[in-house]
């Protein structure tokens, strides 16, 4: 237990540093290369892209919510699916306050391929709130599966959940709307706060421990 203790904090110092870092500047480097990479790479169609956008905005992202509810009841138990809605809810609340706050400008048309978004996008771009949203879902389920299962399970679930955030992640950055830093800074916010509650929806169990 207390090595996983130890885990959490560094995690905590490393996220708070890298959001010092991304905060300090418009981008971080190898910001624009990647993005032009993903932006290169990915299909000309976009529709891909924006049906991750959607899927992270009202109403949508309150069914992530509730599949993620569900599965985590089923997974876990009650305790589990009640700590799921806490990160759900407290990552929709404070991440616009977060935006308005930190006031980190969209990228810059400089850094984007031909015909992508680049700065048209409205509001701000750190942290973004699909990584957040997306953190609090998929990556919940990852982490609490991660904890509590064992064997071919918990790495297909694992593994499928690392895909969709990567996916949408990129999808992101393909339409222009973040940096990579954002995206990856965001997600690890997110996926800190995931790993605490978590973790507290666990620590009931006597000898808890991942399997």
């Amino acid at each position: 237990m207390r090595s996983k203790n130890t885990a959490w904090v560094i995690a905590t110092i490393v996220t708070a540093l890298l959001s010092v870092a991304v905060i300090s500047s418009a981008r971080l480097p190898g910001d624009v290369s990647i993005t032009r990479f993903l932006q290169s790479v990915a299909p000309a169609d976009n529709s891909w892209a924006e049906a991750f956008t959607t899927s992270a905005k009202i109403p949508w992202n309150f069914l992530l919510l509730a599949i993620t509810v569900l599965l985590s009841w089923l997974i876990a138990g009650w305790r589990a699916a009640v700590f799921a809605a806490v990160c759900f809810a407290g990552l929709l609340l404070i991440g616009p306050w977060l935006q308005g706050v930190i006031a980190r400008p969209r990228p810059s048309s400089s850094g984007m391929m031909g015909g992508m978004m680049g700065s048209s996008s409205s509001g701000y771009s750190f942290p973004s709130i699909f990584a957040l949203t997306y953190a609090a879902t998929v990556g919940y389920l990852a982490i609490l599966v991660w904890r509590v299962a064992a064997g071919r399970t918990r790495w297909i679930v694992v593994l499928v959940c690392s895909l969709l955030l990567f996916a949408g992640g990129s999808a992101r950055v393909v339409l222009g709307a973040h940096w990579p830093s954002d995206v990856v800074v965001s997600y690890l916010i997110g996926l800190v706060w995931a790993a605490l509650l978590v973790s507290l929806s666990q620590s009931h169990k006597p000898g808890a421990q991942a399997r």
